[in-house]
C-alpha cells in the first residue's frame, strides 16, 4: 500500500492542487453517509468533514464500522463521515454558507487554520481540550500546543507526526543506479545537475525534473536555509535562531533568487518540459515512471511512496521545530457545533484508540486491507489494484496521531519509522518564533491581496519559466503594492510582542 505523505501531497499541488486538477470534481465525495439530523437514533451526531483525493465506495462500510464500536464503547455519539473533493473550494463555500460539519480538516497550507481562528471558523478549545479529551492532551508538550494557538487560544487539535520539513529529493533508484548519483554528494538541488543531464540524454521519454502549474517542481523551501515560515501563505519568515525575530519576505532573499535561477537555466536546458504540466499530469508522470527526480520531503528512514524503489535524501541542515509544521495538520471544532464535548471526546479516541484509528485510515480488515501481525505492516489483499481499492484514503497524517498508524511497507517496519521519526520531533533544533502565530483578523485586506499576488506570481518565478532578472522585481513591486510592507510591519509588532511575552 503506497503512502501519500502529507508533504507529498505538499509537492504534488498544495492549494492548487487541492482547488483543481488531482482531486478531480467540486463537492463532497459521497453524499453524507447518514442521516442529515443532528441525532441519529437518540445520540448526538458529529459530522466530520476532511479532504479526499481517491474514489472510496467502502466509505459507508467504514463508517457503519467505526459507529457500532462507538455503540461498544458506550458512546452516546455516532460519527458521519463526509470526504470531500476540491477540499479548499468546497470549505470556502461552505464557510460562507455556514454549513460546516462538527469537525473538519483545517491547516497551515489547506484550508486556512490561521484564517478560519481569525475569521471565528473555529472553537477556542483552550479549556475544553484538557477536560474532554485530557489523554490527547497529555500526549503533546504545551511547546507543541502552542503551535495551534492564536492569540493565547487554542483553535485545533494537532495531528502527531513528524513535524520538522525535511525538503530534499526523491529519484528512481534504477535511475540513481544506472547513472551514479550519489546521495553523498548532495548537499544542494543545484548539485543534481550533473545527473539530470545524464538522464537527458540516456532517457527518451523520462522527465529529467518535472514542475507543475500548481506548486510542484520548485527549489526553494524556506527550511533549506535556516528560515521559519510563520506565515507561508503570505510569505513571510524569520532566521530560526535570530533572537530578535525580524521577519522578511522570503521573496526578497537571495536564497528564493538562486532557486529561481537554478530552475529557468535547467528549462533551457531541456531538464524539465517546456511548459508546466498540470498537478494532475506531473502526479500521473511521476507515479508511472515518467519523471526521475522531484522534490519532495525526505524523512530519514527512506520510506516508499512510490511503486517502484526510491532513493532521497533530505537536503536540510538543521530540522527545525516550529510553528509550521505543528500546525501543518490539524483537526479544528467548528464554532457553530452544539455538540463541542462529544466532538473533543471523539479526537480523543482517534488519537489515542488505535483500532478506531487504523480503521479510519485503513478500513475494514480482511476487506480492505490484510494485516501482517508480526510487522505491523498492512497492504491491500491480493489483486487488487491501489487505484481502484474500495478503501485507501492514503492520509494517515490528515486523522489524528501518526505514530499510532499500521505501517505500510516492511521497509518501514524494518527501519521503526515511527519511533525515529518521533525521536527527530525532540531532536530538532527550536525555533525562536515556536508557538507564534499570526493573527489576520486586524489584517483581512492585506493578507487576501499579498496572497493573490503571491498566487499569480510566485509558481511561474519559482519553476523558471520567466526570467527571474526581470520576474522578481515585477513581483516584488506588486507584493508592495498589495499591501506588503502594512503586512510586514504589523506581523513584526505581533512578533514582538510574542517575544516579549515569552521572556
Amino acid at each position: 500500500m503506497t503512502q501519500i505523505s502529507r508533504r507529498s501531497l505538499l509537492f504534488n499541488g498544495g492549494k492548487a492542487l487541492l482547488a483543481a486538477g488531482t482531486l478531480g470534481a467540486a463537492g463532497p465525495l459521497i453524499a453524507a453517509c447518514g442521516s442529515d439530523d443532528d441525532s441519529t437514533s437518540g445520540s448526538v451526531n458529529l459530522k466530520y468533514q476532511y479532504f479526499a483525493y481517491v474514489d472510496a465506495p467502502d466509505v459507508p462500510a467504514v463508517q457503519q464500522a467505526m459507529n457500532d464500536y462507538l455503540k461498544k464503547l458506550g458512546k452516546s455519539f455516532t460519527v458521519t463521515l463526509q470526504p470531500t473533493m476540491d477540499y479548499d473550494q468546497k470549505m470556502t463555500l461552505n464557510m460562507s454558507a455556514g454549513d460546516v460539519g462538527d469537525l473538519f480538516f483545517t491547516a497551515t497550507w489547506s484550508n486556512d487554520f490561521f484564517k478560519n481562528a481569525g475569521s471565528g471558523n473555529l472553537l477556542d478549545i483552550t479549556k475544553l481540550l484538557p477536560r474532554h479529551a485530557p489523554k490527547l492532551y497529555a500526549s503533546l508538550p504545551a511547546s507543541i500546543w502552542a503551535g495551534a494557538k492564536v492569540k493565547g487560544k487554542l483553535y485545533g487539535v494537532i495531528n502527531q507526526q513528524r513535524f520538522p520539513k525535511l525538503w530534499g529529493y526523491i529519484a528512481r533508484k534504477d535511475l540513481a543506479d544506472k547513472y551514479g548519483l550519489d546521495p553523498a554528494a548532495i548537499t544542494t538541488y543545484a548539485d543534481l545537475e550533473p545527473f539530470l543531464a545524464k538522464v537527458k540524454s540516456g532517457e527518451k521519454g523520462v522527465i529529467p525534473w518535472g514542475t507543475d502549474a500548481g506548486t510542484g517542481g520548485t527549489a526553494f523551501y524556506p527550511e533549506l536555509h535556516g528560515y521559519d515560515p510563520v506565515a507561508t501563505a503570505y510569505g513571510l519568515a524569520i532566521r530560526y535562531d535570530d533572537p530578535q525575530r525580524k521577519i522578511i519576505n522570503v521573496y526578497e532573499t537571495p536564497e528564493f533568487k538562486a532557486a529561481a535561477q537554478l530552475l529557468h537555466r535547467w528549462r533551457q536546458l531541456g531538464y524539465t518540459t517546456t511548459d508546466p504540466l498540470s498537478g494532475e499530469d506531473r502526479a500521473t508522470k511521476q507515479h508511472s515512471g515518467g519523471i526521475a527526480l522531484w522534490p519532495n520531503q525526505a524523512p530519514p528512514t527512506n520510506p516508499q511512496l512510490e511503486t517502484f524503489a526510491t532513493v532521497s535524501k533530505s537536503l536540510v541542515p538543521k530540522p527545525i521545530l516550529n510553528t509550521d509544521g505543528c500546525a501543518s495538520t490539524l483537526t479544528g471544532v467548528s464554532a457553530d457545533t452544539k455538540h463541542a464535548a462529544e466532538a473533543l471526546e471523539f479526537l480523543e479516541l482517534l488519537n489515542t484508540d488505535k483500532y478506531l484509528y487504523n480503521l479510519l485510515c485503513f478500513g475494514i480488515e480482511g476487506k480492505d486491507y490484510v494485516l501482517d501481525k508480526a510487522t505491523g505492516v498492512a497492504s491491500l489483499p491480493t489483486g487488487v489494484d491501489p487505484a481502484k481499492s474500495p478503501y485507501n484514503p492514503n492520509s494517515d497524517w490528515q486523522f489524528g496521531n501518526q505514530f499510532n498508524a499500521y505501517y505500510r511497507t516492511k521497509e518501514d517496519a524494518a527501519s521503526k519509522r515511527w519511533e525515529v521519526e518521533s525521536a527527530l520531533n525532540s531532536s530538532a533544533v527550536v525555533s525562536t518564533a515556536l508557538g507564534f502565530s499570526l493573527d489576520t483578523s486586524p489584517l483581512r485586506t492585506q493578507v487576501s491581496t499579498v496572497a493573490a499576488t503571491i498566487k499569480q506570481y510566485q509558481q511561474q518565478i519559482s519553476i523558471g519559466l520567466v526570467d527571474p532578472d526581470k520576474g522578481i522585481p515585477e513581483f516584488l513591486d506588486k507584493l508592495s503594492k498589495s499591501g506588503m510592507p502594512t503586512l510586514l510591519s504589523k506581523a513584526q509588532e505581533q512578533m514582538d510582542a510574542f517575544g516579549a511575552s515569552a521572556k
